[in-house]
């Protein structure tokens, strides 16, 4: 829909602000805490966005409800960084333990 959009995790909760209009958008309550590491990423289409932290679990979740749709497991330290492909069709988790997972947005898809 042509919006730029900001994603920003701090605390507990996942932000999302219009660039343009400098407006929240949401605000979702997350089962995480973003201390010194993790972030979240909006997936390209909007529709939903991924968050990982202190905990070691990456989890997608629904963007207009905040929902959790799926986690998954793949570091044994804390999730530093993480982002959607320019495509969407991947996304990548970095941790503290030294590695970079590469994970389909959908697994079924070939």
């Amino acid at each position: 829909n042509g919006q730029l959009i900001l994603t920003a995790a701090a605390g507990t909760k996942v932000y999302f602000w219009n660039l343009f209009t400098k407006a929240l958008l949401k605000e979702h309550a997350m089962p995480i805490h973003f201390r010194d590491e993790g972030g979240a990423s909006l997936h390209p289409s909007g529709k939903k966005f991924v968050a990982g932290g202190s905990d070691l679990w990456v989890r997608v979740f629904d963007f207009e409800t905040g929902e959790e749709l799926e986690t998954n497991k793949g570091h044994h330290g804390p999730i530093r960084c993480i982002r959607y492909s320019p495509d969407g069709k991947l996304y990548a988790s970095g941790s503290e333990d030294g590695t970079i997972r590469l994970w389909k947005t959908d697994p079924e898809e070939e």
